[in-house]
């Protein structure tokens, strides 16, 4: 949970954003995807690599499993008014598999996290369906985690429970061979100590005292979702794919009283048959939950001054470029690709404020990705 949105960035990254990949029944095939992620900003840094490798398995099952690594080191504005700078590693593993019934593709897996003061089991189970001729895809899938929360620093602090629940139902049509339109619908549910053990709050006379959060959070989004791409015109028709371009709109409310709305656009263009340049820009903002605030009463039941749950709005601008060399098989490697991406993400914070100089608090980061991949 601590580093999810490091997680969220390294994934819109290594996305292709072309429509081949919204249909969801596809043959599986044996593949290998390593990466690299940076990410730094805020007074954090996280990088590390991460690999994920598939095996296909009489033509209909398939079999994958992956790791990561994310070395981590703080001096965020909480960790640097609040406690002192900290480093820590993260390991993350993956096993999962998946077999095509018919039209049905069902999915499973499960996922170890562990770092000095986090850990969590994550199960995961899906379906996918195709109708009318793989024009319509229904979808749904459930994940449940089970995490233990610790305190590097007390020992006293033992480890608390924290659990979340997903439940995804996804819709996606495809209306030509060019132009798809996906609806996704999202219920999440949180149980447990959900608030951070390191933070705290500020009173109104400047004093720190301790958060306190409701120990259950139920959240709703909704999806839109759309891709049209534009082939490349010969004088026997349409040819291959030349550009597309995506875009989305994400709400989302739950019971801390938080609302946001996301905003996304991607373009997509092959520049040359064997270089696939993309940019994309995404637009966030979210209305504070009921209980924070910047300084807060010392005899409010609930109280938080965690700045992801003050009123703030985030631009991330992203560009990739990918490259398949004309020799597509290097021996037993088959249709390599090298993958680059390079994010910049701007935050402002309505009402949260630097307590070092009082200040509303605004900061800046960076995000860099390579990858490497191929079938064999």
């Amino acid at each position: 949970m601590k580093y999810l949105f490091f997680v969220m960035v390294s994934l819109v990254l290594l996305l292709d954003f072309t429509a081949k990949h919204v249909m969801a029944i596809d043959p599986p095939e044996d593949e290998v995807s390593m990466v690299y992620n940076l990410y730094a900003g805020g007074g954090i840094s996280v990088r590390g690599p991460a690999v994920i490798v598939r095996k296909e398995m009489m033509g209909k099952t398939a079999i994958e499993a992956g790791a990561r690594v994310d070395l981590v080191s703080s001096a965020s504005i909480d960790v640097v008014t609040q406690a002192s700078k900290y480093s820590e590693e993260r390991k993350e593993y993956t096993l999962g598999g998946s077999h095509i019934f018919g039209e049905t593709l069902v999915s499973a897996s499960y996922t170890l996290s562990d770092e000095p003061d986090y850990t969590s089991d994550t199960y995961a189970f899906g379906m996918s369906h195709d109708l009318f001729d793989k024009n319509l895809t229904l979808s749904f899938r459930v994940a449940r985690s089970w995490d233990k929360v610790g305190q590097n620093d007390d020992p006293d602090f033992g480890w608390k429970d924290f659990s979340r629940t997903l439940y995804t139902a996804s819709l996606t049509q495809s209306f030509s061979p060019r132009w798809l339109v996906q609806f996704n619908y999202e219920v999440s549910a949180d149980d447990g100590y959900i608030n951070n053990p390191y933070r705290s709050a500020l009173s109104t006379n400047n004093a720190l005292i301790d958060e306190h959060y409701p120990d259950a959070r139920t959240g709703q989004a909704v999806v839109f979702r759309t891709r049209y791409a534009f082939l490349e015109e010969t004088s026997e028709g349409p040819g291959r794919l030349e550009s597309a371009i995506q875009m989305d709109y994400r709400y989302y409310q739950d019971t801390f009283d938080v609302r946001s709305h996301t905003g996304k656009i991607l373009y997509q263009r092959y520049l040359v048959s064997n270089w696939l340049a993309g940019a994309f820009y995404r637009y966030y903002q979210q209305d504070a939950a009921s209980f924070y605030g910047d300084r807060l009463p010392v005899d409010q039941l609930f109280r938080a001054r965690d700045k992801e749950l003050s009123t703030f709005s985030d631009h991330w601008l992203g560009l990739t470029l990918k490259y398949k060399p004309r020799r597509r098989t290097w021996g037993w490697i088959e249709n390599p690709y090298f993958k680059a991406g390079y994010s910049f993400i701007l935050f402002k914070y309505d009402n949260f404020t630097d307590p070092r100089n009082g200040e509303l608090y605004s900061k800046e980061a960076n995000v860099v990705s390579a990858s490497f991949g191929f079938n064999y």
